[in-house]
């Protein structure tokens, strides 16, 4: 038994030597991944792992290393969740290098996990209804419909990139897919925006969300293109976005705050909690209370109001008179 162990767990103090740099490149190109998470993960070693970590051998680096990255994040100013994406992203890799034998154990799970509380929306700091519409009109006509779908059905900036017309029919807008862009390997290394599959499915599946009559009148203008008739990806919404804000002197909003602003909409008048988050394309419904359950029709009041209906009646007939209390009990 012991032989086996040792066995199963041998690595060839050779295969740790090729540089993260080198593997990362290797592991991005052997790994089926969906596009968009190819996309996010080679960003995010080309900007946040490799200028730190590239000339270490995979076998060099250790949890303090992989502590300090952390920490470095923090100093930038990476938000938890954006500090978690990049940890699941490094923790992919090396997990790779243990299953085929490169490396004995992971450093990202030996480090200390950073904290990744989910942060409740503040409905306040959200763009108003009036602030919307200006952002829609001055946005400009070709990239309005994707500021309209946002706000209406609680869209991502890419899946609001992939409607066309006959996903919105009879009330139901058919959320089928989202528009990413990515490193075409075999093209010189430039970027390409393509359709892609919604975050959380597989390919062919989709989501229908609740989709208001006033949208409808968009659909002719989707799906959304730029002037010469290619796709427009995320990032170049959200410069266009940034343009607009700044020409409006409005708060620095993000496109993703029109979601954030739908679910708001919706749990304050008394949308129940899990039918929001199916719409939103949730993983859990976990998520979805913890980011936003503080926005749900008063619960308090209505717990008050249902006790009282329902017990007070019966509490009220069944209790005495004060002047019928005894005195040991008034004095109690």
């Amino acid at each position: 038994m012991e032989n086996d162990k040792r066995e199963n767990s041998y690595v060839d103090p050779s295969a740790g030597k090729v540089s993260v740099r080198r593997y990362a490149a290797e592991w991005l190109a052997l790994k089926p991944m969906a596009a968009g998470t190819e996309e996010s993960y080679e960003r995010i070693m080309r900007l946040h792992v490799l200028p730190q970590l590239g000339k270490k051998t995979i076998s060099q680096v250790t949890a303090a290393d992989v502590e300090e990255l952390y920490a470095l994040w923090r100093r930038q100013g990476a938000m938890p969740n954006t500090i978690d994406s990049r940890r699941i992203a490094l923790s992919g890799m090396f997990s790779h290098a243990v299953r085929h034998k490169r490396i004995r154990e992971n450093p990202v799970k030996q480090a200390e996990k950073p904290a990744n509380p989910i942060m409740q929306v503040d409905e306040r700091a959200l763009p108003s209804f009036d602030e919307i519409s200006a952002l829609a009109k001055e946005i400009g006509p070709r990239l309005e419909p994707a500021v309209w779908l946002m706000a209406c059905c609680g869209l991502r900036i890419g899946e609001s990139l992939g409607v066309f017309p006959e996903d919105i029919f009879d009330g139901t807008l058919r959320c089928r897919r989202q528009v990413v862009r990515i490193k075409n390997f075999s093209a010189s290394g430039k970027y390409v925006a393509l359709y892609a599959p919604l975050k959380h499915r597989k390919e062919g599946e989709w989501r229908d969300i609740p989709a208001p009559a006033t949208l409808e009148p968009l659909a002719e203008r989707l799906p959304i293109r730029n002037q010469a008739g290619g796709m427009i990806y995320p990032d170049l919404f959200r410069k266009s976005w940034d343009r607009a804000l700044k020409r409006l002197s409005l708060p620095d909003y993000n496109p993703h705050d029109l979601r954030h602003k739908w679910a708001t909409v919706t749990l304050s008048n008394g949308v129940p909690i899990h039918e929001v988050s199916r719409w939103m394309g949730h993983s859990s419904i976990k998520i979805t209370v913890d980011r936003y359950g503080h926005l749900t029709l008063d619960g308090s009041d209505r717990c008050r109001q249902v006790i009282e209906a329902t017990y007070g009646v019966h509490m009220l007939s069944g209790f005495p008179a004060p002047r019928e209390l005894g005195a040991e009990l008034v004095l109690a």
